[in-house]
């Protein structure tokens, strides 16, 4: 291997096209942003070029070293969302990378979006130029390393990343010469222009070319608007780099599934799924056991250690994170939220911007809703409620419960049925419970109260003051037994019962 010194440095740009109107996805949203699997659609291009760019600064491979550290974006419909977008994204903010925007303003195909790329001086100092499309998610970080290095080892003019596709339909057919070089690419819709075997060619073009910048500076604008539409396609630039006598080659990718291109709700379903798949299998690789994987949605954004469980019709969302040995069992759903070692969620529980620490067990059918923290060994049982509140070490609140705005101490006993009344209708007011406390099943804490350490709730209280520490509280109205009132109750039924029967039979 060469070293770096003796390395031939290539400054490559990456123009990723995001202006299009997207017409077919029946959204007012822009196409670049529309969700799948919880991040932006254009979100998946941009992370596949910046690993791109990190695997090629370390160095490896063959003998260029590749900079990729420009990414220049054509918006156009709601372009301002876009570049917003972008500006926000604190995963995109590198020292390493930057950001230019070029905007489209009349729609008129990909070749004249490159152009206004073009136009705005943003790749002076590139050789080459990698464009791709904002909406070909599946497209890995592999995929385009493969295409750079064969860009850059066979000194080619223009690159196609192209593919063999079992039902070719709708895409543009790779014409070849009898070297192999690619001469150029008919669209499905100009093939009756064509003769019939080229109906039959299944190799496509997936939309992603590597191109010599100062070749296609000089013959962009030989493009012209002769297609039905009347607007610029890059395809052309094909043709043209052929017929100006340059190497113009295709990256042949052995994986359809990559290039499936999102223009449609249906194709954003096909996508998810596929990308769903990668998720799933990316975890399990990674030492997570999943009883089933039917009926499991993982988003895109989250992690999970090794040796977890997951059971069927789990839905984990957001930015979660579930640390190792954490067992997640059937229908729960998990949204934003940490859960650290140990832990273990039990059927049918939902979890919302909660935090769980160590050995702590929720549900089943528990409910956790933000700004919660259950801290080490704590149980939250069945039925129970917990909202803004911090339940404390080896707490418990096993069965029937709400507890909001709430601070618990550590070794409490919630009883069931206990209510923290946090709402006086106009404002929310805390209670705090200190270590060791035992509260008794059915009462209510009407706060803002507090229960000092080592006390004690009787069963069936309405707490309205403070508890000293080491206190029985109980608030209660005195029992009263009356002997006999039960059989007197009977007696006084029957009695009115065989009334009502002579009454009626003295109206007949």
């Amino acid at each position: 291997m060469n070293s770096d010194k003796n390395k031939k440095v290539k400054n490559v740009g990456a123009l990723v096209l995001a202006g299009g109107l997207g017409t077919r996805m029946k959204s007012e949203a822009p196409k670049a942003l529309l969700n799948l699997l919880e991040n932006p659609l254009i979100f998946y291009s941009i992370e596949s070029l910046i690993n791109v760019g990190k695997y090629f600064n370390i160095r490896r491979g063959s003998e260029y070293r590749v900079l990729l550290d420009e990414i220049g974006i054509v918006i156009g419909h709601k372009g301002d969302l876009v570049k917003k977008y972008f500006l926000e994204e604190k995963r995109f903010k590198t020292k390493r990378l930057s950001f230019d925007f070029a905007s489209q303003k009349n729609y008129l195909g990909t070749g004249d979006a490159v152009l206004r790329a073009l136009e705005s001086n943003m790749f002076s100092d590139k050789s080459d130029l990698l464009i791709l499309p904002c909406d070909m998610p599946l497209i890995e970080m592999k995929t385009y390393i493969g295409m750079m290095k064969f860009h850059l080892d066979n000194d080619n003019d223009l690159t196609v990343l192209s593919v063999e596709a079992e039902d070719p339909y709708s895409y543009g057919r790779i014409l070849r010469d009898n070297k192999g070089f690619a001469e150029k690419i008919v669209e499905e819709k100009e093939l009756c222009d064509h003769p019939p075997e080229t109906a039959e060619v299944k190799e496509i073009n997936s939309g992603i070319y590597i191109i010599r910048l100062d070749y296609l500076e000089k013959l962009i604008k030989l493009i012209k608007p002769n297609n039905r539409k009347k607007e610029f396609y890059l395809t052309d630039i094909v043709n043209i780099f052929y017929k100006a006598g340059l190497k113009t080659r295709c990256y042949k990718h052995h994986d359809s599934l990559e290039f499936i291109g999102v223009n449609s709700k249906p194709d954003m379903i096909k996508a998810q799924k596929i990308l769903q798949g990668r998720v799933i299998g990316n975890l399990a690789e990674e030492g997570i056991n999943f009883i089933s994987t039917d009926n499991i949605y993982i988003g895109y954004n989250v992690k999970i250690g090794k040796n977890s469980i997951i059971y069927p019709g789990v839905f984990i969302s957001g930015k979660s994170f579930l640390s190792n040995d954490v067992v997640v069992e059937n229908g729960c759903v998990i949204k934003d939220s940490v859960i650290f070692e140990k832990s273990e969620i039990k059927s049918y529980s939902v979890i919302e911007k909660a935090t769980i620490m160590n050995g702590v067990q929720i549900g089943p059918f528990a409910r956790l809703r933000p700004d919660s923290s259950i801290l080490e060994g704590s149980k939250i049982g069945n039925f129970v409620e917990v909202k803004k509140s911090t339940i404390g070490k080896n707490s418990k609140a096993s069965h029937l419960s709400y507890i909001g705005d709430a601070e618990i101490g550590a070794g409490v006993n919630i009883g069931a049925g206990v209510i923290t009344c946090n709402y006086d209708g106009a404002k929310k007011h805390k209670t705090v419970i200190g270590d060791g406390c035992f509260i008794g099943s059915d009462s209510q804490l009407v706060a803002p109260v507090k229960i000092g350490a080592g006390s004690y709730v009787g069963a069936g209280s309405t707490i309205i003051k403070d508890v000293p520490a080491d206190s029985l509280a109980v608030s209660r109205t005195v029992q009263k037994n009356i002997p006999g009132w039960v059989s007197k109750r009977v007696k006084k039924k029957a009695e009115a019962k065989d009334k009502r029967i002579k009454d009626k039979k003295g109206e007949m």
